[in-house]
C-alpha cells in the first residue's frame, strides 16, 4: 500500500463520556501512519462537541480535527460525510473508529500492515467474533446473536462472514463507487448493507480479530429491531432486489475551532 493517505473518521452520538479517552489513546506510532484523524459530531444532545474540543487542544498533535455535520445523520450518513472528506483531501483509504472507546486504537496499525502487505485488498474489517479476538463486557446474548447473523450471511452469500460491522475497519476509496455508496441507508444497519455491497462488487476483503469492549457506554441498537432489518437486508441482497432509495442528501459539514 504506497503512498497511502489515510482519514481516519471517528464518528460520535452522545459519546461525551468516552471521546476523550478516544482522542488521548492515539499513540504517535500510530499518528505517524495515518494523514489526519476527524472527529464528527453527529448532533450530539450532550457535550460531546466540547468535550472532543478539548481533548483535541489536550493532545496537540497538529493532525486532529472535529467536525460537526449539519444535522444528524446516522452513522451511515457521517460514513459518507467521512467519505466526502476522505476524498476531497486526496486521500486513498479511511478508516473508521467509532467514538464510544469500544475499539482500540493502537490495533488500526494491524488493519493497515495487512492492507500493506497485500495491496489487491480493499477492506480490512475488524472483527469481534475471531478465535484470536477478545471481547470484554459483551453480553451473551449479543455474542451468540452476532455469531448466528455471522453463519446466516456466510450461508447466504457463500463469502466467509466473520463480523457483520464492528467499530474498527479500513477502506481504499476504491472499493466502492461514490454512487454505490450514496444509495446505501444513513442508519446503524450501515455497515451490513455496505458489506453486501462489496460481496456484490467482488471486492478483496480480509477480517482481522480485534479487542472490543463494553465498559460505559450505552447502545443505540435494539438488538431485535437491528437484527430484523438485517435480515431483509440480507433477503433483498439475495433475490437481488435494490434497497429502499435513499433522499438525496448534500451531507454537509463544518469544522469546529
Amino acid at each position: 500500500m504506497k503512498k497511502t493517505k489515510i482519514l481516519v473518521v471517528i464518528p460520535t452520538y452522545n459519546c461525551s463520556s468516552q471521546i476523550g479517552r478516544v482522542i488521548q489513546s492515539f499513540d504517535q506510532n500510530t499518528i505517524s501512519r495515518i494523514y489526519r484523524i476527524a472527529v464528527f459530531n453527529d448532533k450530539s444532545k450532550d457535550d460531546t462537541e466540547h468535550k472532543a474540543l478539548e481533548a483535541i487542544k489536550k493532545k496537540g498533535s497538529g493532525k486532529m480535527y472535529l467536525y460537526s455535520n449539519d444535522q444528524n445523520r446516522g452513522l451511515g450518513g457521517t460514513h459518507k460525510a467521512g467519505y466526502l472528506l476522505a476524498r476531497k483531501l486526496g486521500c486513498s483509504h479511511m478508516a473508521i473508529i467509532h467514538g464510544d472507546d469500544q475499539a482500540e486504537t493502537k490495533e488500526l496499525n494491524n488493519l493497515i500492515d495487512v492492507a500493506d502487505k497485500d495491496g489487491q485488498i480493499k477492506a480490512v474489517l475488524g472483527s469481534r467474533f475471531m478465535k484470536r479476538s477478545r471481547l470484554v463486557g459483551y453480553s451473551t446474548i449479543r455474542i451468540l446473536g452476532n455469531k448466528v447473523l455471522n453463519f446466516l450471511f456466510t450461508l447466504v452469500t457463500l463469502k466467509r462472514t466473520l463480523d457483520l460491522g464492528s467499530g474498527l475497519n479500513l477502506f481504499s476509496l476504491k472499493a466502492f463507487s461514490e454512487n454505490d455508496f450514496s444509495k446505501l441507508g444513513d442508519g446503524l444497519t450501515f455497515n451490513v448493507d455496505l458489506l453486501l455491497l462489496m460481496y456484490r462488487n467482488r471486492v478483496k476483503i480480509k477480517f482481522v480479530p480485534i479487542t472490543w469492549k463494553e465498559t460505559d457506554q450505552i447502545s443505540n441498537a435494539k438488538i431485535f429491531k437491528v437484527g430484523s432489518i438485517i435480515i431483509k437486508s440480507l433477503i433483498r441482497w439475495r433475490l437481488g432486489i435494490k434497497n429502499p432509495l435513499v433522499p438525496k442528501n448534500d451531507y454537509s459539514f463544518k469544522e469546529i475551532k
